[in-house]
């Protein structure tokens, strides 16, 4: 299947449409399972495969023989995902100042406290960890994900996670500043 692949892009940097089709033929469907499992949207991964045939077409050339085809294609695939992810979440972003009135708590001079606390304690944070924090508390995101939301590293993301956490719990048992 690999030396299949690799003569498919071979043709297709000549210009040969059904070297295109049979490829599309051959790995259409395992394409479609990488972006479906980074996305989790059938719509926009179909929209990904087919993309990513226009970026093969147009990026033939480059290949280089007697190299894993199949990986080349795979790592398109999965790059293009990534940028469409990255984009719907930037497109679908919520103000986390707005998510400060979710406390669980009936009393409202107890909820009012803890609602300036934790704003105060927020307004300490770099608007990346706030972010992280939201992501990771409020739309219940791993670290891997998060980190390829804001294309960080996983370990950048943990890192700035952690440091984050400690300013927070900081702040909520000193009442002030981490920083002062």
């Amino acid at each position: 299947m690999r030396q299949k692949i690799n003569q498919f892009l071979l043709l297709i940097a000549e210009g040969d449409q059904s070297a295109l089709e049979e490829l599309s033929r051959l790995v259409s469907g395992r394409l479609l399972s990488i972006a479906t499992s980074i996305l989790r949207d059938r719509g926009l991964a179909e929209e990904v495969v087919q993309d990513s045939f226009v970026r093969i077409v147009y990026n033939a050339g480059s290949y280089k023989p007697n190299t894993n085809g199949y990986a080349w294609i795979c790592r398109i695939t999965q790059n293009l995902a990534l940028n469409t992810l990255r984009r719907e979440r930037r497109i679908a972003t919520v103000n986390i100042d707005d998510c400060f009135s979710l406390a669980a708590t009936d009393d409202v001079f107890e909820q009012s406290s803890a609602h300036v606390i934790l704003k105060q304690a927020m307004s300490e944070l770099t608007p990346l960890e706030r972010w992280i924090l939201y992501q990771k508390y409020f739309m219940d995101l791993s670290v891997r994900e998060i980190a390829q939301a804001v294309g960080k590293s996983k370990s950048a993301v943990q890192r700035a996670l952690a440091s984050a956490e400690d300013k927070v719990r900081k702040f909520i048992n000193c009442g002030t500043s981490p920083h002062k």
